[in-house]
């Protein structure tokens, strides 16, 4: 029968060998080291249980706010469908009203606007029908993180304008933020207030799932060292400017309004 020294990994013939060689110091010093290995291990991975409960419990935290968000941007989102309904009602009745006394004049200068304002914009359209694809490389973990300006032109270069710069959005009054742009299917200008049709698309288009996740453990990763930066409050404002709200139709605005444009050059 052998008998083992699960410490050193050895065996004897005799309980008594081994008996005699738990007492030496080699036996004692291997002891040693293996326990104090042990209590560091068991130390470290307290902590990073620690660690790792604390961000899942922030996680869930934040999914709740942003499943809260998600509802409540819902409720909005069909509050706007329906006072759209009733605005474009309202838009079709002052239209059938004014048509009836508009006169020739009055048809001969929209005319000569609408074409007026072909002068500015490009002839492509918006590609909404690539817009998600395109979105998915343009909206990145790093993307979202550059400062408000940076990240609204980000957008504008690369959806706003085509491939030689050009606007395809154009601002016909700044102080009231309309906006005109080609229709994708029939080439016709119309008009978009404010963007609110655009920021739609935009929103929609984005997957931010992909985007929260990603940016989260980039976030996480960034300020690990760092105890006066909640990485979870970063994120939902990184996350905000994936509403397109005001700063963006601003800066839209000012880089598209007509009257601080020329017109284009015919190719």
């Amino acid at each position: 029968m052998n008998y083992n020294c699960e410490s050193c990994n050895i065996n004897f013939s005799t309980k008594r060998r081994l008996i005699s060689h738990t007492e030496t110091e080699k036996h004692k010093t291997i002891l040693n080291l293996f326990e104090s290995w042990k209590d560091k291990h068991n130390i470290e991975f307290k902590k990073k249980d620690i660690l790792y409960n604390e961000l899942l419990y922030k996680n869930n935290k934040l999914q709740d706010k942003i499943n809260i968000l998600e509802n409540n941007n819902n409720e909005l989102k069909n509050e706007i469908v329906s006072l759209n309904k009733i605005s474009e009602e309202y838009r079709k009745i002052v239209e059938k009203c004014a048509s009836k006394s508009t006169t020739t004049n009055v048809v001969n200068n929209n005319k000569n606007t609408y074409n007026n304002h072909l002068n500015y914009i490009s002839s492509e359209p918006i590609n909404f029908k690539d817009l998600k694809q395109n979105l998915s490389n343009i909206i990145t973990a790093n993307s979202i993180m550059y400062d408000d300006d940076v990240f609204n032109n980000h957008i504008i270069k690369h959806i706003l304008k085509d491939e030689n710069g050009k606007d395809k959005v154009l601002c016909t009054d700044i102080n009231r933020k309309n906006f005109s742009y080609k229709d994708e299917s029939s080439g016709e200008l119309i008009s978009d207030p404010e963007l609110e049709k655009l920021r739609e698309k935009l929103r929609n288009g984005v997957d931010v799932k992909i985007v929260r996740n990603e940016l989260l453990y980039k976030l996480i990763d960034k300020y690990r060292d760092r105890t006066d930066i909640d990485p979870y409050e970063k994120l939902c404002y990184f996350l905000e400017k994936l509403e397109f709200g005001n700063p963006f139709v601003n800066q839209v605005a000012k880089q598209t309004y007509i009257k601080t444009k020329t017109p284009l050059s015919i190719e």
